[in-house]
């Protein structure tokens, strides 16, 4: 058993510096953990594109990470919503949820921790409904969702689970705004030190 499959498990918000590690745990998924989550088979070159696009005006991304390494992300996308600042509940804004998790790093609970961060967070942005869509045989995907209530429908070719967000309170986005804050620094933290190691390797 590696270090990272023993340590036990953080999560905390994903910024462009963690471009790199973000790219890197898309590009460890199995063949289907990637159908799983991009609805077929996709090739590196896709998922290092992706990965590239995934810090817009429109993304929030959460990572969970062990032993200093990232094992599982979750995706929150949305047009509508605002992701610098909370924004007010009551604007019937919808948003997108997607997941990923390393395939040795599943059945413990991973998912369900990213879950409950996405709806905390769409919360707290002005989200009202979250949608997540899937393959009719992604059963895992599904079974995670309806632990949250979602209600899933045939919607070409896929299923598409939504349920309804909390309404923020004072404290949840005061305590959104702290974690943004000390997750941002974690992250330029995190990338200095993958510059390092990746530097003291090259020399090696």
């Amino acid at each position: 058993m590696n270090e990272a499959h023993s340590a036990p498990v953080e999560l905390r918000r994903l910024w462009p510096p963690d471009k790199e590690a973000f790219r890197d745990h898309l590009l460890n998924l199995d063949p289907n953990g990637r159908h799983s989550r991009f609805g077929g088979g996709v090739s590196d070159d896709f998922l290092i594109r992706y990965a590239e696009n995934c810090f817009g005006e429109g993304d929030l991304v959460y990572g969970a990470f062990a032993g200093g390494e990232l094992i599982g992300a979750g995706e929150l996308r949305s047009n509508r919503a605002i992701w610098r600042e909370p924004a007010p509940f009551g604007r019937d804004i919808h948003a997108e949820a997607a997941f990923s998790v390393d395939p040795h790093h599943r059945r413990r609970g991973v998912g369900e921790t990213l879950f409950k961060r996405i709806l905390r967070a769409a919360a707290n942005h002005g989200v009202e409904t979250i949608e997540i869509v899937c393959l009719p045989d992604n059963t895992g995907m599904q079974n995670l969702a309806r632990k949250f209530h979602a209600e899933f429908a045939f919607e070409q070719n896929a299923l598409t689970g939504r349920l309804t967000a909390r309404p923020p309170t004072a404290f949840s986005r005061l305590r959104e705004a702290s974690s943004d804050a000390l997750d941002f620094g974690a992250a330029l933290f995190d990338a200095h030190w993958r510059a390092l190691a990746g530097g003291r390797e090259k020399g090696a």
